[in-house]
């Protein structure tokens, strides 16, 4: 009996290494962060032909932790956040053709992070806008022990008003021992907005399951004036009793914001509409 079960734990450690050597054979992680785009490895992108966002109406937008499009009906959900939102931040969006068909018949301008790619489907967060955007930037971060990067995504988007709107779609790192290189992630994006004036929006799963993993949001987010958007109601995935996705927002007025839990992935899907200060300080002249 002993001698099968020496056998059974050797037959299963053997082909617990080849599944992960399989994995890492099968997957490419670009050596810098990167463009999931056809000009290749390219970290930024300026478009020439931008379009602009009414700053007269309201801005809604949708925030989506898609679980890779393993579950039935992603798409039947993604088409219903389409209805109403002008722009939609995914995470765990992966380059599979039914993916790729709906971009393309949606007439979605896209946007994706190459995170990482298996056979050659690339995955890693993507950017949904009916406007295109002036400038695009990709962002990693690689997990300390899963060794594959998480993702973001900024995207500056001009406005009516001449102000520009910059968006962060993040993706924030799960597995590490401690906040050391979570709040370097974070640091990295901070960094790169700060001097930004206008509007601006960071959202995405920010992997926030511990007390400490919080505050380090909260503190940093703050020290640039963003708010944190409340739910109501409020069906956001949690672990540990926190909640993983949020919305952080400043340059706006929050109207409503509200999660709804769905069978299409274990996360909850996030709706938020905003107003435009200016467009509001202008109406009531």
């Amino acid at each position: 009996m002993n001698q099968l079960r020496s056998l059974w734990v050797i037959i299963s450690t053997a082909c617990l290494l080849l599944g992960i050597a399989l994995v890492y054979f099968l997957v490419d992680v670009p050596d810098s962060p990167q463009l999931a785009s056809g000009q290749g490895a390219v970290k930024c992108r300026e478009y020439k032909d931008p379009s602009e966002i009414d700053v007269s109406k309201p801005l809604n937008i949708a925030v989506w932790n898609i679980y890779k499009q393993q579950l039935e009906g992603w798409d039947t959900e993604l088409k219903s956040l389409a209805v109403d939102n002008t722009i939609i931040l995914l995470q765990e969006a992966q380059t599979k053709p039914q993916m790729l068909n709906y971009v393309e018949e949606s007439g979605w301008h896209s946007n994706q992070a190459y995170a990482f790619a298996i056979n050659g489907e690339i995955a890693g967060v993507m950017t949904l806008s009916e406007a295109v955007p002036v400038k695009v930037c990709a962002y990693t971060k690689v997990e300390p022990y899963v060794r594959l990067p998480k993702s973001a995504l900024y995207s500056a988007f001009p406005l009516s008003n001449g102000e520009v709107l910059s968006v962060i779609n993040l993706h924030s790192i799960n597995f590490s021992y401690g906040v050391t290189e979570y709040s370097e992630q974070l640091d990295v994006l901070v960094e790169a907005v700060e001097p930004l004036k206008g509007p601006l929006i960071i959202a995405g799963d920010l992997n926030t399951w511990s007390n400490e993993r919080l505050s380090v949001v909260r503190d940093k987010l703050s020290a640039i004036e963003l708010q944190e958007a409340n739910f109501q109601p409020d069906e956001r995935l949690r672990v540990f009793s926190h909640p993983l996705d949020h919305v952080f927002y400043r340059g706006m007025t929050l109207q409503h914001a509200k999660s709804i839990d769905t069978t299409a992935s274990d996360h909850a899907k996030l709706e938020a509409s905003f107003v435009f200060e200016k467009a509001q300080e202008k109406g009531s002249d």
